[in-house]
């Protein structure tokens, strides 16, 4: 059984294993989730033996974090549509028990059979589509519990040609039909042309 806390020391983010007091650097410039808080995101809705749908996974870098987050009582359902990534997240996850891989496009439903009768207490998205908004619209509805969260990695420049401002009070009105949104942080100088959006349904 291990426990393992987010801790800040001199602007740098660390888990910390509360039993081995083992420290792992948690890079903003490899992690979006990161990046928001190195830049002061209040809201980071995840904790010890939470359920969390990762959409858009990659290799794994954030949800190795994740995991480390939700601890051996939670879990993490890391999805990618690419098997070259897939593959590496794969191996990540013999190492981790609480990581389940799942080879897929967020944006289909219809056959997500892994995920058949799963609930999850947060969505975290980072899918660098033209409808992100509504691929997080459709995954919430399916999968995210009454009353939780999710982390929207919104990438402004793979919507449309626009100013980031522009495209960012857009999307952000297409939420609003759906969600509440709790904060939003913008992630320069680690990503540009990202903004991070923390929200819950209606």
């Amino acid at each position: 059984m291990y426990n393992k806390n987010l801790v800040r020391e001199n602007g740098k983010f660390y888990t910390l294993d509360l039993n081995s007091k083992e420290r792992r650097l948690w890079d903003p410039y490899r992690s979006k989730l990161c990046a928001g808080l190195a830049n002061g995101l209040q809201s980071l809705p995840i904790k010890e033996g939470d359920s969390v749908l990762y959409l858009g996974c990659a290799e794994g870098y954030t949800c190795s974090f994740v995991s480390d987050l939700v601890g051996v009582q939670g879990i993490v359902y890391g999805v990618d549509i690419s098997p070259y990534s897939m593959q590496k997240f794969v191996l990540l996850s013999k190492e981790r028990a609480n990581l389940v891989p799942v080879l897929w496009d967020a944006n289909k439903l219809d056959k997500y059979e892994l995920l058949e009768g799963v609930k999850v207490d947060v969505i975290v998205q980072d899918v660098a589509q033209k409808n992100q908004v509504e691929i997080l619209t459709k995954n919430a509805r399916q999968f995210l519990e009454k009353n939780k969260h999710f982390i929207l990695s919104l990438k402004t420049s793979s919507i449309a040609q626009k100013s980031a401002k522009e495209i960012i009070e857009e999307e952000t009105r297409k939420l609003e039909k759906d969600f509440e949104i709790l904060e939003r942080k913008r992630l320069e100088p680690f990503e540009k042309k990202h903004i991070l959006i923390v929200g819950s349904p209606r």
